[in-house]
């Protein structure tokens, strides 16, 4: 502050000058403070607005991440990233994205399968018999049959499984002997192997609730069967389901590729039944898929089940699998779903650049569904041909555009999480056997994250267990195209007695070999 009169004396008037210049440079500091909190501000947020408008997509839009064709292709065809943004800038102000054209959809009703039994209902009301004219009477000339879709509740029979007891009427002290029964899937309990494989189809294919299944049984049957005693079928019946598992998982390891996933598995522990997030693992090779739970999501527990493969494995980005990978033998292979995954969760901050990162990844999956047919060999010979020099000048543009993108914004983590996962998403350009992306393991998780909702948890780590044995044979089943019911009424009774050489027979992708698919 300026005194009202200036003193006289020089080295007074230095002395204010200082101070003036000492408050100017405070005032600028703070200056520069506020700005740089703003600056920070700001982009806090712009963050908290992107996190609000991904909860309120994955809560009230659509799940699907499909852009245009006539948007994208405006990015395809040059690499140069100044053409791109070019491109960019006008698809931005046209009008949107062009309409997909819509299936022209067969009019009429649709044709029941043949293989149906069919009931004969003839009409109880006999209709007009005289003709209006003459008043004759009319005659039969043909009939008119039209199709009903009817539903009979299912039967429960009882198995009165009758044996023979003899003795010798001159040897009285050599005692009785008793025919030996006949062999089902659990010795001494009460379901034959059909019920079994009923229950475990409907809990683990169809999500049913053990619960909701007693009351069927009820209502359908006069049964009264107890949870807790189902439960206990469910578990024999992993017990011998098991052995096949492990032989299922065997192959994977043997086999030269595996892809990967997780989800949560919320478990009950403890005294007071608290429940615990678990997890829930899948792994597959493309025809056979095999489940593990474990009560933590570390490193540990697939480096474990993997232990001793020798391939490559398809995996997201998750740390999970960082010691799986850094084995002897084994290649990593990332997701392209993923990261396409992040762009397009970036358009609405970045929409010309990410819209272009979007086109590069389209042009991958296009190439892909030509090339599905051929063997794993040409088909690594054709990405590599024509995928090679475009991805090389995108992993340029990707450190380009890094150079000055926000790291906290969505566009600089799609960035990000590109550039670190790129030596794993160019895997499949030299290994024709690895998918593109990681989307059938997330497929493979959709049936146990649907029992989920209606089960809400497994009752015990023997329980969760219990369930990963099933849910690989239903999934597997389900890969080989084959009923998982009539697959496991026909192989419960074989468990009891079966050799380990004999279990390589009765793998779904085994029994769907030998007796063809099941499904329609």
């Amino acid at each position: 502050m300026v005194p009202k009169r200036l003193p006289d004396d020089s080295e007074d008037l230095k002395r204010l000058l200082v101070e003036a210049h000492a408050r100017a440079d405070s005032a600028e500091n703070q200056a520069a403070t506020f700005k740089a909190r703003a600056e920070v501000a700001e982009a806090a947020l712009a963050d908290l607005e992107q996190q609000l408008a991904a909860i309120k997509r994955r809560i009230f839009g659509r799940r699907t991440e499909r852009v245009g064709k006539g948007q994208l292709s405006l990015f395809g065809e040059d690499a140069d990233p100044d053409a791109a943004l070019a491109a960019a800038k006008a698809a931005t102000e046209s009008k949107g994205d062009t309409p997909a054209p819509k299936r022209q959809r067969k009019r009429g009703r649709r044709r029941l399968p043949a293989h149906l039994s069919r009931i004969e209902v003839t009409a109880d009301e006999p209709g007009q018999t005289t003709c209006n004219g003459c008043g004759g009477d009319l005659k039969t000339i043909g009939h008119e049959v039209s199709d009903r879709l009817e539903y009979i509740p299912g039967r429960f029979v009882v198995l009165a499984c009758t044996r023979a007891k003899r003795a010798c009427p001159a040897c009285p002290s050599e005692g009785v002997c008793i025919q030996p029964a006949p062999v089902f899937g659990l010795d001494r309990a009460l379901p034959a192997d059909g019920l079994l494989a009923k229950v475990i189809t409907d809990k683990f294919a169809d999500h049913l609730p053990l619960t909701r299944q007693a009351k069927r049984f009820q209502r359908e049957a006069g049964v009264d069967i107890a949870v807790s005693t189902m439960c206990g079928w469910l578990r024999q019946s992993a017990d011998l389901l098991k052995h096949v598992v492990e032989v299922m998982a065997q192959e994977l390891r043997e086999g030269p590729f595996v892809q990967s996933d997780a989800t949560g598995f919320p478990i009950l522990e403890g005294s007071k039944n608290q429940p615990r997030r678990g997890q829930l693992w899948s792994f597959s090779d493309g025809g056979q898929v095999v489940f593990m739970s474990s009560m933590d999501g570390t490193q540990e527990r697939p480096a474990k089940f993997l232990k001793g493969f020798n391939g490559t494995l398809l995996t997201d980005g998750a740390g999970a699998y960082n010691l799986v990978a850094r084995s002897n033998g084994v290649i990593r292979a990332g997701c392209w779903a993923h990261a396409r995954r992040k762009f397009f969760e970036a358009r609405s901050e970045a929409p010309e650049k990410a819209g272009y990162a979007l086109a590069q990844v389209r042009e991958i999956f296009a190439l892909e569904r030509e090339l599905k047919l051929l063997a794993p060999e040409a088909r690594a010979r054709a990405r590599h041909e024509t995928l090679a020099e475009p991805l090389a000048r995108f992993r340029q543009w990707l450190d380009l555009e890094s150079r000055s993108a926000r790291p906290t914004g969505a566009f600089g983590k799609a960035l990000t999480y590109a550039r670190n996962q790129w030596e794993t998403l160019v895997v499949f350009l030299i290994d024709g056997n690895v998918p593109v992306d990681n989307n059938a393991s997330e497929r493979h998780l959709r049936g146990p994250v649907v029992g989920r909702k209606n089960w809400l948890f497994a009752g015990s780590e023997g329980g969760a267990k219990t369930a990963a044995t099933c849910f690989s044979i239903v999934g597997s089943c389900v890969l080989a195209g084959i009923d998982p019911y009539a697959y496991l009424r026909d192989i419960l009774s074989l468990l009891p007695d079966a050799k380990p050489a004999q279990l390589k027979t009765l793998t779904p992708r085994a029994w769907a070999a030998r007796f063809g698919p099941t499904t329609p």
